[in-house]
């Protein structure tokens, strides 16, 4: 038996919507032929919903899944700007599935019999073989937009907080957008949108995707159920998380008069960005990379939105942008919450502390000399020797850079770590950014950083 028969858990995956009203989708999922689940979606405010948009975000759901899958099948109107969408997310979701989980790392998430061979690992294996077939055709039309609003994707990661400070001081537009999946994240969001519904307009649109992906994971054979359904700090087989989030918010597009959608998207260095044994790829995070930033607004475009993805964070690493958030955006620094796994305690909402992500939290606390306890993670005792022992996902120069400062109390000033970056191919620093916002945010970043850099063979330098 070869490797993508050996691997494959469904024979289909059938997406069809099964109802639509002013505010709520509901969309059967169908595997296999019998066995199914209703996806839905509730939003607080009238949306602009239709079988296609109804359908991508079934769509967007199951491509999870993709590389599991013989088939899927579209069954409601898709455009060719969807079909070529999903037929390029679906090779590289199979890309980033087969390299990040089954290859380069090695998750335990999989049975030992199901991981694959040296000489199964090959770029014709990591694209697998999912046919893609659909139903009928839908025709995209130029949607009309009355204002020039920025969406922010506001998840209460420092990320997504200091992005809807810097618009907000900017332009006065941003609009925090919250996705409630139904899952451990609602709990990190919810204390943002608890604060923020209160002061300002948002937007929030409930789904229970999560209970969808346990529902699937607990059909995988290709699972350890040991591992798979214990807590991690991580999801065992999705990878194609951002885009789900990115779907359910075409709906609210023309309504909320949305022109630009923002993520909190921080430096991943390309220096550190090799391929593995020949396969490019994008170390789990393709949609949280530029390259998908461009493709998802070429999309929104072909679409007729006229809406543009971008990340306002992309060139400065997390201690940058910790920093920023802590000395010049403090009443939202105190709303973060930067963990998977968080719980409710005395009527607020409190970190673990202890997982990788908290631990990166707690470095970038202590590099913009904050207080980590007034958003309840703990301070620094003891906290060089648990990262020491914790695998960690920061970039490795970030994370030398962080434990070095830590231990000596003085932090490198003359590091790329502390600056703005250009990066491959760009003419022109932040140039990935709307002019509209360029100047501004650069103006803003400017005094919190060292200059910019560039890459020259491989190492950064002064530009």
């Amino acid at each position: 038996m070869n490797f993508l028969d050996r691997i494959r858990c469904f024979d289909s995956i059938l997406i069809k919507v099964n109802s639509i009203a002013s505010n709520k989708a509901k969309i059967d999922l169908i595997i296999d032929g019998e066995i199914s689940f209703i996806l839905e979606y509730r939003y607080d405010h009238d949306v602009g919903l239709d079988e296609n948009l109804a359908g991508l975000l079934g769509a967007a759901a199951a491509i999870n899944y993709s590389l599991f899958a013989r088939e899927i099948i579209f069954d409601f109107p898709t455009s060719d700007a969807d079909r070529r969408m999903i037929g390029e997310m679906v090779r590289i979701n199979n890309i980033e599935v087969f390299v990040n989980r089954l290859c380069r790392i090695r998750y335990n998430f999989f049975r030992k019999e199901f991981l694959p061979t040296d000489s199964e690992v090959t770029l014709e294996n990591a694209e697998g073989n999912t046919k893609l077939t659909y139903v009928s055709k839908h025709t995209d039309t130029a949607v009309k937009n009355s204002k020039s609003r920025s969406a922010i994707m506001l998840s209460g990661g420092k990320e997504s907080l200091l992005t809807y400070g810097l618009i907000q001081e900017i332009s006065g537009d941003a609009l925090p957008y919250f996705f409630n999946e139904s899952g451990g994240h609602w709990k990190a969001a919810k204390h943002s949108h608890d604060y923020l519904g209160k002061t300002v307009e948002s937007a929030r649109v409930w789904s229970n995707i999560d209970r969808f992906y346990n529902f699937v994971n607990r059909r995988m054979s290709v699972l350890d159920p040991a591992v798979s359904f214990s807590w991690a700090d991580d999801y065992p087989v999705q990878l194609f998380l951002f885009p789900v989030y990115l779907f359910a918010t075409l709906p609210s597009l023309a309504g909320k008069g949305i022109s630009n959608i923002i993520m909190g998207n921080e430096l991943d260095d390309p220096a550190e960005e090799p391929p593995y044994r020949g396969i490019k790829h994008y170390f789990g995070v393709y949609d949280q990379s530029p390259d998908f930033q461009k493709r998802f607004s070429e999309y929104l475009h072909e679409k007729g939105f006229g809406v543009t993805l971008w990340s306002a964070l992309y060139n400065i690493y997390g201690s940058v942008v910790e920093d920023m958030l802590v000395n010049r955006y403090h009443d939202l620094y105190l709303l973060q919450r930067s963990c998977h796994s968080c719980r409710y305690e005395s009527g607020d909402v409190y970190p673990c502390g202890k997982c990788s992500k908290c631990l990166g939290v707690r470095l970038f606390i202590e590099y913009a000399h904050g207080a980590p306890e007034e958003i309840h993670y703990p301070g620094t005792r003891g906290l060089q020797e648990t990262v020491r022992k914790e695998k960690m996902k920061l970039d490795p120069d970030e994370l030398n850079f962080l434990m070095e400062g830590l231990e000596k109390g003085n932090y490198a000033r003359d590091t790329q770590i502390r600056g703005i970056h250009l990066l491959p191919g760009e003419k022109e620093v932040m140039g990935q950014i709307p002019e509209k916002y360029r100047n501004g945010l650069y103006n803003i970043m400017k005094q919190y950083t060292n200059g910019t850099w560039k890459l020259n063979y491989g190492q950064w330098i002064r530009d």
